[in-house]
């Protein structure tokens, strides 16, 4: 297995995990446990904190002691985090349990960019961050649809509330597998040079110029995400009675937009630029959004979900290499942390924020927001990177 094919396989077993089925069941199953959606806001909004935490975590310890050892850590982590997911009933515990796991999601989530970055030259690189995001949104699709069907399968054998903490255990014996590829990686020496490098003085150059910009845009966006996102499935099961099997393949079915998206990333982003890319289609996103909050029947909701979902996740690949490529490769790791909180916190708060409006306004409310944030998101992003060319590369140009 090829360096390259080792990480992505990491990326892919552990993101299919938590965007495939722990994304897309947790909520439902805190609900079948009696529960509203102010204590589901809680629980989601407690694993994307745990997620910054764990990416800020593993920025300081990946300088000490390396990424394998810290994306090690990061799967005994997970590993934990869903098992008492799947064997506690008392909230605390539940948020608790959550938390272990975001913080070991944060070790391998905030490490993969790096890795990729450092591992390809400059041409490559869209290629590569492209299939890495096609292999991890079908290693999603096929998490969500295989947790639906086990489900529904479950449910018919055991009492409902049970179905989905199987699911879960099953999970655990998937993370474990990622640990095959760890064995024999082998780190940049580039990475490994991150030792020498003060931790702290970091933040001064990922706190200014692009990389600042860049991380004002993501948490705007970030913000809107957590309103609705994290919500899809139990928007989808409680507001419009959709059975688990039908959540987990509309889920599913919203990735596959993903991966075609994927595999034209390189080639749109030659004719538009990456930049433009970026604006384009989160702007062509939000009327598939509109149309979400306002469903017409479920086929109809289903082509909303897939396009809204494309579309908007198609410039993942983009962003990623973008926003690692503001700051020297000594920061990188650094950078994809202060990222992912920038992210993962305010998602945090506007999950709590969504949770509410859901249970004492409307489920379609928070989508209104959305829209209004993703707009302001895109502006942002335009105005501060649409003159800006070529970016800093890493140290092999």
């Amino acid at each position: 297995m090829k360096q390259i094919d080792k990480i992505i396989f990491i990326n892919v077993v552990t993101t299919a995990i938590i965007s495939g089925v722990f994304n897309v069941f947790t909520g439902i199953h805190v609900k079948n446990l009696g529960y509203g959606e102010s204590i589901v806001g809680q629980v989601l909004s407690i694993g994307s904190v745990s997620i910054a935490l764990g990416s800020m975590i593993n920025a300081y310890l990946s300088s000490k002691i390396g990424f394998k050892k810290t994306i090690s850590i990061g799967l005994v982590f997970m590993s934990i985090g869903i098992l008492g997911v799947s064997f506690f009933i008392n909230p605390f515990l539940i948020k608790l349990s959550t938390g272990i796991m975001g913080i070991g999601y944060g070790f391998p989530f905030s490490s993969i960019g790096v890795l990729l970055i450092e591992n390809s030259s400059e041409k490559e690189r869209v290629k590569v961050f492209s299939k890495n995001f096609v292999s991890q949104s079908l290693g999603t699709v096929f998490a969500s649809y295989s947790a639906g069907k086990l489900i529904k399968t479950f449910g018919k054998i055991f009492a409902i509330e049970k179905s989905i903490p199987l699911v879960y255990i099953l999970c655990v014996f998937i993370i474990l597998i990622g640990f095959y590829p760890l064995k024999n990686l082998k780190i940049n020496d580039k990475v490994k040079s991150n030792k020498s490098k003060d931790f702290f003085k970091g933040f001064k150059e990922v706190m200014s110029g692009q990389a600042l910009k860049f991380v004002i845009y993501n948490t705007i966006i970030g913000f809107g995400a957590g309103l609705v996102i994290p919500f899809f499935s139990v928007y989808l099961k409680f507001s419009l009675n959709i059975d688990n099997e039908k959540v987990g393949i509309i889920m599913g079915l919203s990735q596959i937009g993903l991966v075609i998206g994927g595999l034209l990333v390189p080639y749109i982003s030659k004719i538009l630029g990456r930049e433009n890319t970026v604006v384009v289609c989160q702007l062509l996103s939000i009327p598939f959004l509109i149309s979400i909050a306002f469903p017409q029947g479920i086929f109809v909701l289903g082509v909303s979900f897939f396009l809204r979902s494309t579309l908007m996740n198609l410039n993942q690949p983009l962003i990623q290499n973008i926003s690692l490529e503001t700051v020297e490769y000594e920061s990188r790791a650094l950078m994809s942390s202060i990222v992912s909180v920038s992210s993962n916190v305010t998602r945090a708060l506007s999950m709590i924020i969504a949770g509410y409006l859901m249970e004492k306004v409307s489920y379609n409310f928070p989508y209104y927001i959305t829209v209004v944030l993703y707009l302001i998101g895109t502006g942002v992003f335009y105005r501060s990177f649409k003159e800006e060319k070529p970016l800093r590369g890493g140290a092999d140009e």
